[in-house]
């Protein structure tokens, strides 16, 4: 037991640099803009069966989105560091109605976009599992841009008008993450593998200004969160700091 203990706590003390990245695949649940989008959808679904011509396609709903982060760390088993992600996902429609002759350009654009600075604590269990724990810093942005047309025939009673404008929405907040990752060596100081992780982020409502994310229109305004799941491939190279690469 004393020799397993010792080869482990030498191995946790012994000081490597190292440099880490992944890329992620997330799967999202971003409920409040998905009702918008449905809200959206209903009218364009509305209008293009009272038009002639091409209709409008649907704005697909916003539920994947991919990452990236990227960190570096000192130590052995044991390793403190720091590590910047980022994560987006966007959805987008265009098209135009003709009506009585004249045409009528649609286009309804979201895009969501995430960024975290984080301190990590890592654990290296027999050279193949991963375990990291990280606390941090993060925002959310929603870029919004809507042009729809306020020229349709008035008598239509459209179900849901969604808002014209050109904006950007932010919030920021505490987020933490745990991440679990299995890697086999390539050679070189290389490894390269798997990792699953989840992310808390409950960052609130985006505001632009004095206003708030509202596409919904109901007045309580539109919450952005992007904890959950997230799947990733993972490249990592170790350098000792003697100036050989582990």
């Amino acid at each position: 037991m004393v020799p397993v203990l010792a080869a482990w706590s030498a191995g946790a003390w012994a000081l490597t640099l190292g440099v880490g990245s992944s890329a992620q695949w997330i799967p999202l649940d971003l409920r409040s803009l998905n009702t918008f989008v449905r809200l959206a959808n209903g009218t364009v679904a509305f209008v293009n069966e009272r038009v002639t011509g091409d209709p409008v396609p649907a704005l697909p709903e916003l539920r994947q989105g991919v990452g990236l982060r990227l960190g570096e760390d000192l130590g052995g088993a044991l390793r403190l560091g720091a590590s910047v992600g980022v994560a987006g996902a966007g959805t987008r429609v265009q098209g135009a109605w003709s009506q009585g002759g004249t045409s009528h350009p649609v286009e309804i654009a979201l895009d969501v976009g995430f960024v975290a600075l984080g301190l990590d604590l890592g654990l290296t269990v027999a050279e193949l599992l991963t375990v990291t724990l990280s606390a941090g810093w993060g925002q959310v942005r929603v870029g919004y841009r809507c042009l729809f047309p306020r020229t349709l025939p008035t008598d239509w009673s459209l179900p849901f008008l969604p808002k014209n404008e050109e904006r950007t929405y932010t919030t920021s907040g505490f987020v933490g993450s745990l991440a679990v990752g299995a890697s086999l060596p390539l050679g070189g100081g290389f490894r390269a593998g798997v990792e699953v992780g989840f992310r808390f982020a409950p960052l609130g409502i985006p505001r632009a200004g004095g206003a708030v994310l509202d596409l919904n229109a109901d007045g309580l305004g539109d919450p952005v969160s992007f904890s959950g799941v997230w799947l990733g491939v993972a490249l990592r190279v170790d350098f000792d700091l003697g100036g050989d690469v582990r």
